[in-house]
């Protein structure tokens, strides 16, 4: 609700507001992003970068952000709102090389999926599954259990696999 919304921004603004002037300054602005940025492990802003969001935030340029312009930002960040009208190139460019690896990482899923499928191996664990719901095996005997079941059915079906997967399989 707002007015619990206010009271934590208020807190926050005061906690930033250290010479208790009613209103941030842009030193005081400039502390709290280096902080923010040493926080999450990303380079400190500029004086450039500085001055241009204290720009952005001071909706009445007067010089000063205010509680009412402090609340606006922080509505914006608690909606997701970007502060920087999109023209942060290499926060987009972070994005996409992230969008990117995300997508390179489905596709080995996929096809590490379509390999336990092809190879038998995703029914293998479904049968142990199985086994170790209704042999009520205990947590703590899960692990040796389905490594037992694995050589076990490895063994079973050695026949129908490769030779050259098979050499370790059969020696023991």
């Amino acid at each position: 609700d707002e007015n619990k919304l206010r009271q934590i921004g208020k807190g926050i603004f005061d906690g930033i507001d250290t010479n208790r002037s009613g209103y941030l300054d842009e030193s005081e602005l400039h502390r709290v992003m280096k902080q923010a940025a040493r926080t999450v492990g990303a380079k400190a802003p500029t004086k450039t970068q500085v001055q241009e969001t204290f720009k952005k935030i001071d909706e009445d340029s007067n010089g000063k952000i205010e509680f009412d312009e402090f609340m606006t930002v922080l509505r914006m960040i608690l909606e997701g709102s970007e502060l920087d009208d999109g023209s942060n190139q290499a926060s987009q460019e972070e994005a996409k090389q992230k969008a990117e690896e995300e997508e390179r990482i489905q596709k080995q899923v996929k096809l590490f999926e379509k390999y336990l499928e092809d190879s038998g191996v995703s029914m293998a664990f479904q049968l142990i599954y199985a086994e170790i719901l209704s042999k009520k095996i205990e947590p703590n005997n899960v692990f040796t259990y389905t490594a037992m079941r694995l050589r076990q059915i490895g063994k079973e079906v050695a026949h129908l696999l490769p030779k050259n997967l098979t050499a370790n399989l059969t020696e023991s």
